[in-house]
């Protein structure tokens, strides 16, 4: 027979609504009394969607995922990575989209407390480092990924974005260009200034002095990247190639070098960054440079629930994956 509130209630000798207000974790309830309804629950093995089994046992089974674009091909690969080794390991994915919103990541983490997920894999805005302040004082388990907020408080799983955008900037140099352009990703997050750092660190290296008119400011859409390329377009010196800071955005540059009538890479060759699904659909297939997004995934929530179920404080470094460029007929 399905065991039901009401019998909690009957059996602990309380109201439905003070059963209640113990499995949401209300406050007063007294601690005598919450006590022995916990006991009843696990004793009754009752467990509506685990919230039962999960107060009695502090533990859930379940981790928060904060993602900041889902419209980005990239991270729901990432998510379904996540989705995936999670549930191999019984626990459950809830996750959260913010549209690079710093008001909606905040809404998100105090949703996911609310809920008393296990653990956070988050990535977030710069400027929310307050946030991860906050979780890290109440020893939170959390694991940053992509875009790093605070450093040495939380671990973090993502890629030498700035090396792997120097590489790519380094490939374009040597096929002979010199006017190379950038269209960066959002600059309030890590990934895209150290993007922008290695396009320019490569650019110095080769003796190429920096010009603010090759440097256009994106957000990693493909509407910027196509707004991008006919602003560069229109300079009396426009660029031979073009760097998007992520194939989504380079895809919308495709766009605005078709509309004008030009060839890729005949007029202007093209590269980005992430090697999306999108790069290999492309015409002519993009250059870009792979990341392990799948690894990326799997690797955040190893640490994450390695941070969970440890008894004791774990001392926890970043884990740094490698990308590779990917040659294709763009540049």
């Amino acid at each position: 027979m399905k065991i039901t509130i009401k019998d909690i209630a009957k059996q602990a000798g309380v109201s439905v609504t003070t059963v209640s207000r113990v499995i949401n974790n209300k406050p007063d309830v007294g601690d005598k009394t919450r006590a022995k309804i916990l006991r009843i629950i696990e004793d009754l093995n009752y467990n509506p969607n685990s919230v039962a089994r999960g107060l009695v046992m502090q533990k859930t089974n379940t981790i928060g995922l904060i993602i900041p674009d889902i419209s980005n091909p990239f991270f729901p690969q990432v998510a379904r990575a996540i989705e995936d080794k999670a549930q191999k390991l019984d626990y459950s994915v809830i996750f959260f989209n913010t549209d690079n919103n710093p008001d909606r990541e905040k809404k998100a983490v105090e949703l996911f407390k609310s809920k008393q997920v296990d653990g956070l894999i988050v990535s977030l805005s710069l400027g929310n480092e307050a946030i991860l302040r906050e979780l890290k004082s109440a020893d939170y388990p959390v694991v940053q990924i992509d875009r790093a907020v605070l450093t040495d408080n939380y671990p973090l799983v993502s890629i030498d974005n700035q090396n792997s955008a120097y590489q790519l900037v380094q490939y374009i140099l040597n096929k002979g260009h010199r006017r190379v352009a950038h269209i960066s990703g959002d600059l309030n997050t890590t990934t895209a200034r150290a993007r922008l750092a290695g396009y320019q660190q490569a650019l110095l290296d080769y003796g190429i002095k920096l010009d603010d008119n090759l440097l256009i400011k994106g957000d990693y859409s493909q509407y910027t990247g196509y707004q991008a390329m006919r602003q560069l377009l229109e300079l009396d010196n426009p660029p031979t190639a073009v760097f998007a800071a992520n194939d989504l955005s380079a895809a919308g540059v495709y766009k605005a070098i078709y509309a004008a009538g030009l060839r890729i890479p005949q007029d202007i060759a093209v590269a980005g960054h992430d090697d999306i699904e999108i790069a290999s659909l492309l015409q002519p297939e993009l250059t870009t440079m792979r990341q392990p997004k799948y690894n990326l995934g799997e690797e955040a929530v190893t640490i994450l629930l390695r941070m969970i179920n440890s008894k004791q404080k774990l001392k926890l470094s970043d884990h740094i994956l490698k990308t590779n460029l990917i040659i294709r007929q763009s540049i």
